[in-house]
């Protein structure tokens, strides 16, 4: 799980629009179609060592399955389509849908996913507190561990 675009060194500014930021092939074992871009990290923006903030376009019947970030907080915001977050709760799993305008908080640690059942491809921006990179916000896939289940 990287987060960064193997080779590509911006240069490192306060403002970027989401089209400057290349798609991250490092990102298609875990999310194959998707459109990802990681906007602001601490490759990025200068002085950043707290925050992650991207933008997504998931295709129709994808997913990102369940996985954790240790040293992380995640918010999700759904602009287009919608998408289903889920979460695992002392009570077990609960998912909620979530249309244009809903936010979905993960919070540091927790086991959660989204997914896009759906016919149509659903758009949202996504922040990561507490960290700079995906590595540093200490990312686990748990699809190894669900998928012998």
């Amino acid at each position: 799980m990287s987060g960064g675009i193997a080779g590509w060194k911006p240069v490192k500014k306060y403002a970027w629009n989401y089209k400057e930021i290349p798609d991250d092939p490092g990102m298609d074992d875990l999310m194959p179609g998707f459109e990802i871009q990681y906007i602001i990290t601490g490759d990025t923006v200068p002085d950043n060592d707290k925050a992650i903030f991207g933008h997504c376009v998931f295709p129709p019947r994808s997913a990102h399955y369940k996985h954790q970030h240790l040293n992380a907080i995640e918010c999700v915001y759904t602009i287009r389509g919608k998408v289903i977050n889920g979460f695992t709760t002392p009570d077990g799993d609960v998912e909620t849908v979530c249309e244009p305008g809903t936010v979905a908080y993960a919070p540091q640690g927790s086991v959660h996913w989204t997914r896009n059942p759906f016919d149509e491809e659903a758009e949202f921006v996504f922040a990561y507190y507490g960290c700079n990179s995906v590595d540093d916000s200490g990312y686990v896939d748990l699809r190894p561990q669900f998928e012998n289940k």
